[in-house]
């Protein structure tokens, strides 16, 4: 695969300079919709991915598989272990499926067992990466599958949980589900007012990174700078991402085939 580096945007609010290293620089890979007939497409941009030397981690942010099925699941853990880097698995809506023997638990497992036990087998987690906090939100659904997220109150009461006890933190949230508004109410996220009115509380959540809509949209709202990229199942894509917020930074890098 043919490297096409494009500057999507430079978020730019004070120009700083910093004597040591505080930027955290991660690949985000969304809605790879994978199946046993382009797996192979995955298989060349792992290997793309694994020639970065200054890549802190990689992120696989949902709807990995086409469809919740063991199948899928088989062909996505085996790549996982192809990834020579630090690498973090979110859910999104058709990753899971009760009914196909595929719950949460059992999805996250099996993600955890494919690195090697240096994941978390739970859908909401934390990591820190640079000396930053980046929180993990789920807002899947397991017992029937529907286009639209959801971040429950269980999930919300946890999250704020890690917000009250992080207040001191730079935090970044990581999410399938974006919770801006889209012009379509078929993958529009649900429901997103009382998971506002917890990040209104708390102003050190700086960034979410986010994919589900199909598109690439980035945007400063209330304090908070929306990263929104396209699906990988359409053109392959995926994005470089860099933060360093001590010197008022933000970037990204959308990497085409």
């Amino acid at each position: 695969m043919k490297l096409i580096f494009k500057i999507y945007l430079i978020f730019l609010f004070f120009i700083g300079i910093s004597a040591y290293s505080s930027e955290v620089r991660f690949i985000q890979i969304t809605d790879i919709g994978l199946n046993k007939n382009n797996a192979y497409k995955l298989q060349e941009t792992i290997k793309e991915i694994n020639s970065y030397k200054d890549i802190d981690f990689v992120l696989f942010g949902g709807n990995n598989l086409q469809k919740a099925s063991i199948e899928n699941l088989n062909y996505f853990t085996h790549l996982l272990r192809k990834v020579n880097k630090k690498t973090y698995v979110l859910l999104g809506n058709t990753d899971v499926l009760s009914s196909s023997g595929i719950n949460k638990e059992y999805y996250m497992k099996r993600i955890r067992r494919a690195l090697w036990w240096r994941h978390s087998d739970k859908p909401n987690y934390t990591f820190k990466s640079k000396g930053y906090l980046f929180v993990v939100m789920d807002g899947s659904k397991q017992y029937f599958q529907s286009s639209n997220g959801y971040y429950s109150k269980s999930e919300l009461m946890w999250l704020e949980n890690v917000l009250k006890k992080n207040k001191k933190k730079d935090i970044i949230i990581l999410q399938h589900f974006p919770l801006l508004e889209t012009k379509s109410k078929w993958i529009q996220t649900a429901k997103t007012e009382e998971y506002k009115e917890i990040l209104d509380k708390y102003k050190n959540v700086k960034v979410i990174v986010s994919g589900h809509y199909g598109e690439d949209i980035e945007l400063l709202q209330d304090g908070i700078y929306h990263i929104v990229t396209q699906k990988y199942s359409d053109s392959a894509a995926y994005k470089i991402i860099e933060i360093d917020l001590k010197n008022d930074y933000i970037g990204t890098f959308l990497v085409n085939e």
